[in-house]
């Protein structure tokens, strides 16, 4: 999901900041599209240059005419390009989110769950849904999430703990990027 306006990143679109040698968004994309356990990774984003990101990866790029809809119409043009039996959901601003990590979620999956990860017992993202919950995920109404269904649907929910908070964590604003450039800050 590469679709969003970053309003705490201020004017900048945190997705192509520079981090480490390479835009933000591309970290997501190169780990995702790496995995050989996707039949298909779907790119959802609104900006040209965003889209430009995935120009040499194996991923079907969508392009999100309405991403003033927020988070809910990502997850629409994505499910709705999809017959899968789940659903995972990465935002593109995890750049330390690692292939073990996404593996471990992948592993807990099954027919009527949702699966998140979760440090000292704070849920995040990435999340898997299984298509049991297609139609919610598609009729998220104005201001809603995929959280939202996880509140709903709370006995439905597994979450795989982390040790450590790295994976999960996600640039916000120009500080956090600036603190994360350096490996010695990685303590989080």
């Amino acid at each position: 999901m590469a679709s969003g306006f970053s309003q705490r990143f201020g004017k900048e679109n945190k997705l192509l900041v520079p981090f480490r040698g390479k835009p933000l968004a591309r970290y997501t994309l190169e780990v995702v599209s790496s995995l050989p356990c996707f039949n298909r990774v779907f790119f959802v984003a609104a900006e040209a240059a965003v889209i430009s990101l995935a120009w040499n990866l194996p991923v079907r790029v969508i392009q999100n005419d309405q991403a003033e809809q927020g988070q809910r119409e990502s997850i629409r043009l994505g499910v709705t390009a999809s017959d899968a039996a789940h659903y995972m959901f990465f935002p593109c601003d995890q750049p330390f989110l690692d292939g073990d990590t996404i593996r471990q979620l992948l592993a807990l999956r099954s027919r009527g769950r949702i699966v998140q990860p979760a440090y000292q017992g704070v849920p995040s993202t990435p999340a898997i849904f299984s298509a049991v919950f297609r139609e919610e995920l598609l009729s998220l109404a104005p201001g809603e999430h995929p959280r939202d269904i996880k509140g709903r649907h709370r006995s439905a929910v597994t979450t795989l703990e982390l040790s450590s908070p790295l994976p999960l964590f996600d640039i916000d604003d120009p500080a956090m990027l600036e603190k994360m450039q350096t490996p010695d800050n990685y303590g989080v």
